[in-house]
């Protein structure tokens, strides 16, 4: 994003945005990706968008108590619970669907906490190990218990049915027949 944007939505939006978030804004893709997961819906950087959808926040989006004039909307990960930024603190928090007054799914203390939090996601996310992602590797899983529940149904069942036909055949001397 340009200064000129970056000026533009603290203009429009009658704001100064914390240091840390506008050299966000102003850093270029690579140094973004630097950052973790964090995508252009997370924290959006088009300035259309932001001050947008912090104008509709402000009027009261969807019927929601109206923000006041210090929050932005930074973005949100695509569930409708958008990054409020408090402009006056610098603090940040992830809204329950936009509601300030409800106790927040996530809160920060700046900027810089929420991108170091996002970084740490992704390098414990990486340590974990590796999802099996196909159904014959999940199959896998369920072989040792498939196995003991078929030789508890199936196989010691026959197993005692040809015991009591052995004891049959072995006292009466006659091989029982099966009548259909």
């Amino acid at each position: 994003m340009t200064e000129t944007d970056i000026a533009r939505i603290e203009a429009t939006l009658a704001l100064a945005l914390p240091v840390s978030y506008r050299a966000y804004l102003a850093e270029d893709d690579q140094t973004i990706e630097d950052h973790g997961p964090i995508d252009d819906v997370t924290a959006l950087r088009d300035a259309d968008q932001i001050i947008e959808a912090t104008l509709d926040y402000r009027r009261g989006f969807e019927g929601l108590p109206p923000w006041p004039a210090q929050w932005l909307y930074m973005g949100d990960e695509a569930d409708a619970c958008p990054y409020a930024l408090d402009c006056q603190t610098g603090r940040l928090i992830h809204t329950d669907k936009g509601h300030l007054n409800r106790p927040p799914l996530a809160d920060y203390t700046s900027f810089e906490s929420f991108l170091q939090k996002q970084k740490q996601e992704q390098e414990e996310q990486l340590m974990r190990p590796p999802v099996k992602e196909t159904w014959g590797e999940r199959l896998l899983e369920y072989l040792p218990v498939t196995i003991g529940l078929f030789c508890f149904f199936v196989v010691l069942p026959l197993i005692g049915l040809t015991i009591k036909l052995l004891y049959l055949w072995i006292t009466t001397g006659e091989f029982p027949k099966f009548e259909s």
